[in-house]
């Protein structure tokens, strides 16, 4: 059977008589891209005809190319084309089926590999000179995505080979474009074996001797002061979280280092014992520590609070320095104790009991007088709250203890919410506010005005809440539902308080729990989450998940009925 080959003419028909046609096949995404279509059309021209049929109408229906005639009436609506202007199109015959003619272009279309794209942009840049925005603007794209294109094209010759046989996805590409360096690409490929290599490993290798922007030491030294230094930055156009990398650990660590020898000079000045800097936390030593007394109408240590006390300078997880001052080292506590000795009754007292029944007596008086008295109660409360939290031993005489849960025997990630942070600033504040001796707290107490007393004492109270929910826990115990009817009262929100990072949250999830958090959620993480290796799929939930207000079912704070709101306002 000879098979005859018919050449369509091609005719010219007004754009304003040319209408979408029904017939298209093209149901989904007709308008994707049509801005970047249009850019095209206005520096290449419509290289492709339309196809169309005649309407009873008297105008002709596009059949196929519906996304180019969008592009064509959005540059006519511009004013860059005339309404009228001339489309080459191919008017199908009576016998054509158009469902048939609009299928056969869109399935039997193939895409451009992403590395010839890469190719392509790197000769219009580097062959004919042509800028970034110049070529964004031809081709209906970012300046950021032809920049990225031009990275990749910039991976090693052999390594772009594998990609384009299929051996690597464009996610080994994109972490191996980290580096400029081809032989250290090929390198960090070829020592990973073929079961696992997973582009955050390959990234890692190209760049375990560099230092994130978002590390505390990249902060502390920052970027101008690093580059002036002679350090060279790697930027990561794929990332839009992690900005980059400082290329020369060595070089950050110096810097980071005279930062913090100079700070350590200036609070060494002050005039104590010792000064210690401390650039990773050190939490093997349980410092006791001495406070600022009133002087005149400031508050300053003492001289000899100072002689026997020391500070320390401490890099904090987000890059800043903070000071602690007023730390006694053990051991010097020890030699500042004064031996005590146990002394027996002295003749003629009175007996045990006796002094027992005696003292009961006083203590009903002393709760009689203190209930008729709110002022001095308060102060007796704040200071009975505040001794086992600032003066380690001492203790009041109402039978009221503020019990502090450390939080961090059962949260790994403390960066992933900053009231971690914020909580243990408010204490150093509060610190530095109280007498340093505990024999003067409760006078000092007495002297404050009510709200000094107020603020203190909501401070105290937060020290003490226990919402943690340990594995032998119920959620039911009368502890964890007052914690439920305290988060309402407060009307917590955590999306305000936590975000969950990778690493810090989702990395430590199987793949299930990720798949059903982003579901529930009602967001689409495009792509399969249960496809995934476990670290992508912990990343891609994450993006799906970043912007919005959700926090898992544990952190949802319960309704709280109007009544209990009332209740709490009063």
């Amino acid at each position: 059977m000879t098979t005859t080959i018919t050449t369509p003419t091609i005719i010219t028909i007004p754009l304003n008589k040319l209408v979408p046609s029904a017939a298209n096949a093209r149901r989904t995404g007709q308008q994707m891209g049509v801005a970047s279509l249009a850019a095209s059309i206005t520096a290449h021209g419509l290289q492709q005809n339309l196809n169309v049929r005649l309407a009873p109408s008297g105008r002709y229906e596009v059949v196929a190319g519906n996304r180019r005639l969008a592009a064509l009436k959005k540059l006519a609506k511009a004013k860059a084309l005339a309404k009228d202007a001339p489309i080459p199109c191919r008017v199908l015959a009576e016998g054509d089926d158009p469902t048939e003619i609009s299928l056969a272009e869109n399935t039997l279309r193939e895409p451009m590999h992403p590395d010839d794209e890469c190719r392509a942009f790197l000769a219009l840049a580097e062959e004919k000179g042509m800028a970034i925005d110049d070529i964004a603007a031809r081709f209906g794209t970012t300046p950021a995505i032809v920049r990225q294109r031009l990275k990749l094209a910039r991976v090693s010759p052999s390594l772009r080979a594998r990609f384009r046989n299929g051996e690597m996805t464009m996610a080994h590409m994109m972490a191996l474009a980290i580096s400029d360096d081809h032989a250290a690409q090929e390198q960090a490929w070829e020592n990973l074996p073929d079961w696992n290599r997973e582009p955050y490993l390959l990234k890692q290798a190209l760049t375990h001797e560099a230092v994130p922007l978002t590390d505390k030491l990249a902060v502390l030294v920052g970027v101008a002061a690093y580059e002036a230094a002679g350090g060279t930055i790697i930027r990561d156009l794929f990332d839009a979280e992690d900005e980059g990398y400082m290329a020369d650990r060595a070089l950050v660590h110096r810097l980071a280092a005279a930062i913090m020898a100079d700070e350590v000079t200036a609070v060494q000045a002050e005039g104590w014992k010792w000064v210690l800097p401390e650039i990773q936390p050190d939490y093997s030593t349980r410092y006791t520590r001495v406070y600022p007394r009133p002087d005149g109408d400031r508050l300053a240590y003492a001289p000899e609070d100072m002689a026997k006390a020391g500070a320390r300078v401490r890099l904090e997880h987000d890059g800043t320095l903070r000071i602690e001052r007023g730390l006694v080292h053990p051991d010097d506590a020890k030699a500042d104790a004064a031996p005590t000795h146990r002394q027996g009754p002295e003749r003629g007292a009175l007996p045990a009991a006796m002094v027992a029944e005696l003292t009961a007596h006083r203590t009903a008086a002393l709760r009689l007088e203190l209930s008729r008295n709110p002022a001095v109660a308060l102060a007796a409360t704040v200071q009975a709250l505040a001794l086992p939290l600032f003066y380690q031993g001492s203790r009041s005489c109402l039978a009221i203890r503020a019990e502090h849960e450390h939080l961090e025997r059962h949260a790994k990630a403390l960066d992933d919410c900053p009231a971690h942070a914020a909580m243990e600033a408010e204490r150093e504040r509060w610190g530095d506010l109280l007498p340093g001796d505990a024999a003067d707290l409760f006078g000092w107490c007495l002297a404050q005005p009510q709200a000094v007393l107020l603020d203190l004492l909501a401070f105290l109270a937060a020290c003490s809440v226990n919402a943690v929910q340990a594995k032998d826990d119920s959620p039911a115990s009368d502890r964890l539902t007052h914690a439920d009817q305290l988060a309402g009262a407060l009307s917590l929100d955590m999306a305000a308080h936590w975000t969950p990072s990778v690493d810090g949250f989702y990395s430590r999830l199987t793949k299930p729990m990720l798949a059903k958090m982003v579901a529930d959620a009602g967001v689409s993480p495009g792509v399969a989450i249960a496809s995934l290796p476990k670290k992508e799929a912990a990343a891609a939930a994450a993006r799906a998940l970043a912007g919005t207000e959700w926090v898992p079912e544990v952190l949802r704070s319960p309704h709280t009925p109007e009544c209990t709101l009332h209740a709490a306002a009063a």
